[in-house]
């Protein structure tokens, strides 16, 4: 039996032919456009779906390259201002060692306060560095100055105190991992509070060993109360563990450094074995003091270290998903211009075949 093909079987052949050619010469021509395989999703789903997890991992990791980058400039910052600290510390030192031999004098002892109270003024000065806009001693309070020095000569630390966990500052450097990149000035470099007598308004809390201020405020009928205050401003709920008066608080460096130029004014008024006594204290301060800097570099000298490494495998990462995203989404660009050379070629010449069969008419049969 012989089928009868019939003039618009054949012509929607043609055209299906036709059609097919032209998808595939305009698909070859968007890739060799954009260089990459896909660019439709319907092209390829599995390996569209490869190229957006790609995508999504490698935004991630440069994320965490700049929070690395961030965070290793801000410990070099860091690194630079403890080691300057040791060093001022150490001119400190020797300064208190050459008091205690007891042989200078006054001129002499002058000078050396003179030279004390000058390296306390510098100390402060670099508890109080900034760093991208942020004091870097002060805890997560990165927008108050860390260091203030009262008329009264007490060095007051004004940011997080390093027994309240919300001073760790914190960057995500991996997925899921965080590196804590501060520190505190109390913790660092401690602080001097000069005793209070009573009669003062200053109370001292003996469960916390805290300063409590009492104020007189007006309550919600405007009417004047006695309120009493921790210095950062709280409320002391409970004043029966009250003490009134403060003794002397000296901390770290910042109290070696006080108490040394302390009792120099001590002996240079007469007081000498008050003042020696004293100055003789603060040697062993300044030693645990440096004890306590070089701790802190190294905690932080081992943080850099880690944050060099995950840098690296970072960077490792970064390529080997490159590579595999080029593999699946880059052209060669060698074989596609030949494929698109043929697919070129063949759309002209279904076009050809097309046009010729569509003039033909009875007459050629004849």
């Amino acid at each position: 039996m012989v089928n009868r093909v019939s003039s618009s079987g054949r012509y929607a052949m043609l055209l299906a032919d036709m059609q097919m050619n032209q998808y595939n010469f305009e698909r070859l021509t968007a890739q060799l456009t954009s260089g990459s395989k896909i660019t439709n999703i319907t092209d390829d789903p599995i390996a569209a779906v490869n190229i957006l997890n790609t995508n999504k991992q490698l935004g991630q990791i440069e994320t965490f390259e700049t929070n690395v980058a961030m965070a290793s400039s801000e410990l070099a910052a860091l690194d630079d201002l403890l080691s300057l600290s040791t060093g001022y510390l150490s001119q400190a030192w020797d300064r208190a060692v050459q008091a205690n031999n007891q042989t200078y004098g006054e001129s002499s002892l002058k000078a050396l306060k003179v030279e004390i109270d000058e390296i306390t003024k510098t100390m402060v000065d670099l508890a109080n560095s900034e760093y991208n806009d942020n004091y870097i001693f002060s805890g997560a309070n990165t927008k108050t100055l860390a260091y203030t020095i009262d008329e009264n000569g007490d060095i007051v630390y004004n940011g997080t105190p390093h027994d309240n966990p919300d001073y760790i500052r914190q960057t995500e450097v991996s997925d899921g991992v965080f590196e804590t990149i501060n520190t505190t000035g109390d913790k660092v470099f401690g602080y001097y509070r000069a005793a209070v007598p009573t009669g003062q308004g200053v109370y001292t809390d003996e469960n916390t060993g805290k300063r409590v201020i009492k104020t007189t405020e007006n309550d919600a009928t405007g009417n004047p109360v006695e309120v009493y205050r921790y210095e950062n401003g709280t409320i002391c709920a409970d004043i029966s563990n009250l003490t009134e008066g403060a003794e002397e608080e000296v901390v770290g460096v910042m109290g070696a450094l006080k108490q040394l130029s302390n009792s120099l004014q001590m002996v240079i008024d007469g007081d000498t074995e008050e003042g020696y006594k004293k100055m003789n204290e603060t040697l062993d301060m300044f030693s645990d003091s440096l004890n306590t800097i070089t701790t802190e570099q190294t905690k932080f000298g081992g943080v850099a270290n880690r944050l060099d490494m995950t840098s690296s495998t970072l960077e490792t990462s970064n390529e080997s998903l490159t590579t595999l995203l080029s593999e699946v989404r880059d052209i060669d660009y060698a074989e596609a211009i030949t494929q698109w050379m043929n697919a070129q070629y063949a759309y002209q010449a279904s076009l050809q075949v097309s046009s010729a069969s569509m003039n033909m008419s009875l007459l050629n049969y004849l």
